[in-house]
């Protein structure tokens, strides 16, 4: 039975658009937390739309269960943030500094990971999608069900003790895993739909799953804050910033995640554990935000007070000229017209401000951030010109010889920085 739209649909919809106006603009806070606000208002506007084609939804009719939804969204995810710690597939750029606005920021992007995908889900049950889609019965013996659980096992051992190769074995195990263990304990279980002939559920996840994986890859591509994959042997075809053979993960991801939350629900309610869950959950949500910080974590947003190659004076000279950002520098310095012009009213030579925006160009390719211009600048990389030029392998040796014994960088991430040196000279 249809419904009127609800106002937190239309508040949705108002702040997607928004969100999205001032992230163009680069209007701080929108521009930093725009991936939050994107997921958001986009989590809203879903649940609006399935409660007006149905008349029940998440957010209205299952409240307890949508608030429920969000802490446990991020203790799913922080496994797999776990995982990366040993695979290394993805690393995050232009952070906030300030620990609590990070941590903030860690609780409500991951916190939309379930609500998306099952929201998503919902949405396309209830637009039909699959509608009568059922199949021949299977049942699986107990055998089977035993078979399962060792070969979730073998792809989550696996994936992280040889994650250079078997890494993507870390997106379906937990399905392989937990699904029997659903199945035997009366849950809702998707062997159970095989064994009934229904695969719908499945259908419509793997289906939630693609589009939630085009939208997190949308909205990660045009953000500050944001992830760059190091995925091995697929690095060059990509859409956004994920490589395109990396799309066919999300169908069984959302699979996985149901899974997952499905096992979780079959102990989350007891009263007696209640305490003793919260506390754990408390504790391994530090433990890996811990562990991201030092680890994931690969640069910090750079404000002009960063901006460390600018002696101190003309910093605070910049913004009585018009340049409050290093996006301003970087805009009002296109040519040598601009250049020239800035470094009279500054009474700076101009090779001096060159440097400046070659520094600022740098500092700002990819995230890569002051700690890594530092690292740079003691390999003798002052510009992107001078990134460009490099070969990979002898930049990683450079940086070693200057770093013995610290892992200042992987190689991979190195690659990125070169090619994407390569790809704005190309461009100029």
């Amino acid at each position: 039975m249809k419904k009127s739209f609800p106002i937190h649909g239309v508040i949705g919809i108002l702040a997607l658009f928004l969100s999205g106006f001032l992230n163009y603009k680069k209007i701080d806070p929108i521009h930093s937390w725009f991936y939050c606000f994107a997921w958001w208002s986009y989590i809203l506007t879903v649940d609006a739309f399935v409660y007006s084609i149905r008349g029940n939804s998440l957010i209205i009719n299952r409240t307890k269960e949508f608030f429920l939804m969000i802490p446990w969204s991020v203790f799913i995810w922080l496994i797999f943030e776990a995982a990366n710690l040993a695979l290394q597939n993805w690393y995050y750029i232009n952070l906030p500094r300030s620990n609590i606005e990070r941590w903030l920021g860690y609780a409500l992007a991951f916190g939309t990971v379930l609500p998306g995908i099952f929201e998503t889900a919902e949405l396309l049950e209830s637009l039909g999608l699959f509608r009568g889609s059922r199949t021949k019965k299977m049942g699986i013996s107990s055998a089977g069900h035993s078979a399962l659980t060792l070969f979730g096992v073998f792809c989550l051992f696996s994936s992280v003790i040889i994650p250079e190769f078997i890494f993507p074995l870390v997106w379906v195990g937990f399905i392989f895993l937990l699904e029997p263990f659903n199945y035997k304990s009366g849950g809702r279980s998707l062997l159970k739909d095989l064994e009934r002939g229904d695969r719908r559920k499945i259908y419509l996840l793997l289906v939630a799953g693609l589009v939630c994986g085009l939208l997190w890859e949308f909205w990660n591509y045009w953000s500050q804050s944001k992830w760059v994959y190091t995925v091995p042997f697929f690095e060059k075809t990509k859409g956004f910033e994920m490589p395109l053979l990396g799309f066919l993960g999300f169908p069984p991801f959302a699979v996985q995640v149901y899974v997952m939350y499905n096992f979780i629900s079959l102990f989350r309610f007891r009263r007696l554990t209640l305490f003793l869950t919260a506390v754990l959950m408390g504790s391994f949500f530090i433990l890996i935000f811990m562990a991201i910080d030092r680890r994931t974590v690969d640069s910090y947003e750079v404000r002009l007070s960063d901006a460390y190659w600018i002696d101190p004076q003309h910093r605070k000279e910049l913004p009585k000229v018009g340049i409050s950002t290093l996006d301003d520098l970087l805009s009002k310095t296109k040519d040598k017209k601009e250049k020239d012009e800035l470094a009279l009213r500054l009474l700076v030579p101009r090779e001096e401000l060159i440097q400046w925006v070659e520094k600022t160009q740098l500092v700002q390719l990819i995230g890569l951030g002051t700690e890594n211009l530092r690292i740079l600048e003691e390999a003798g990389i002052h510009s992107v010109h001078q990134l460009s030029v490099e070969d990979p392998g002898r930049l990683y040796e450079k940086i070693e010889q200057h770093f013995p014994g610290r892992s200042v960088s992987t190689k991979a991430k190195i690659r990125i920085w070169i090619r994407e040196a390569r790809r704005i000279v190309m461009v100029e």
